[in-house]
């Protein structure tokens, strides 16, 4: 028998609940020659019950079930190591995607000898129960992007995630690249495969429907605790390994900070362990290195005004929480005033 085209990995964890949505939406897909790779991590919900409901009936299904639970980017791992597709994409649980998706990925990939394609996304607001259409960077902006700037986090440049892409696993293969870390583990992911290959392209097509403010979801777990810092200190190590550091060093701290000082706009945490969090920053990452490299160049007015703010306040030693929580209460009486 033929090796399948496309191998789709799905790390599955206590998703019950939205399990057959994301399975339907796969196993009903216009494009046939796949192999459905459905890693149970050890769920202690209904999960592997449905998994195996659908396994039955399907034989493209190859489940994996872990007796340990290894958390996202170990899951997805375990599916890489046996994919026999010359093309690899990955889906979470929680999600779901149009019927076309493989087959859109695939002709793209395919026709254009491409590494990487990414393609775009709807939300799926959990809580509201209704689809939102966010604004995102149009495929012809992003196609001239350099990787400095894709590299930059920004609301409109959402290319950070694995799961709305598709790769080819030889690519993937010879440069060895693999999830680093549990959570947080599309940062490291995104970077490495940006470095080391110029053959990407990006579409419009809207495939994925991401499901957002789901609780219980991997987000909001990562509230609790430090794992974004994590994905920084593996990130450099990343590049040290493969002597990019110097030439993405300036990079490097533009993301961290950013990504950091986005991160605690967002996250749902009470005041004190925001202030935490922020600090913890502070004590890990600024330094002289820090201070040589910041930057706010390629950054949108706003985004430049937030980064002077969290630059002042690590130089100066003042509260970035308190003083951010401010400005932004400021901001929204001079816009009901105007």
């Amino acid at each position: 028998m033929n090796n399948p085209k496309v191998s789709i990995i799905i790390p599955v964890y206590n998703t019950e609940q939205y399990l057959r949505q994301c399975l339907d939406s796969v196993i009903n897909q216009t494009f046939k020659d796949i192999e459905i790779i459905v890693v149970n991590d050890n769920s202690t919900d209904g999960s592997y019950d449905i998994i195996k409901e659908y396994a039955k009936k399907d034989d493209r299904f190859i489940v994996i079930n872990l007796i340990q639970t290894k958390e996202q980017g170990n899951a997805r791992n375990e599916g890489l190591k046996i994919a026999k597709g010359k093309y690899i994409t990955f889906i979470d649980s929680d999600d779901w995607v149009r019927n076309d998706f493989v087959e859109v990925l695939y002709n793209e990939i395919e026709r254009n000898d491409l590494d990487v394609v990414s393609a775009s996304q709807y939300f799926y607001d959990n809580l509201q129960k209704q689809i939102v259409d966010m604004k995102v960077a149009p495929a012809k902006v992003l196609n001239k992007c350099s990787v400095e700037n894709l590299l930059i986090p920004k609301v409109e440049l959402f290319i950070i995630p694995v799961w709305q892409k598709i790769y080819r696993k030889q690519f993937l293969d010879d440069n060895k690249i693999t999830f680093k870390l549990c959570w947080h583990e599309d940062d490291v992911f995104l970077f490495e495969t940006l470095i080391k290959t110029e053959k990407i392209k990006f579409i419009d097509d809207k495939i994925y429907f991401y499901r957002i403010n789901r609780e219980n979801s991997s987000v909001y777990g990562m509230n609790r605790d430090f794992t974004l810092f994590n994905a920084f200190d593996e990130l450099k190590k990343m590049l040290i390994e493969n002597d990019k550091y110097e030439e993405y060093k300036k990079i490097y701290y533009q993301y961290i900070s950013t990504r950091t000082a986005i991160k605690l706009a967002s996250l749902n945490l009470p005041f004190s362990k925001l202030i935490s969090y922020y600090n913890k920053f502070k004590s890990l990452y600024y330094n002289e290195e820090f201070v040589n490299n910041f930057s706010i160049a390629k950054l949108t007015v706003m985004m430049k005004m937030v980064m002077i703010l969290f630059y002042l306040c690590l130089k100066f030693n003042m509260n970035y929480i308190v003083i951010g929580k401010f400005c932004r209460k400021i901001k929204r009486i001079i816009k009901r005033q105007s």
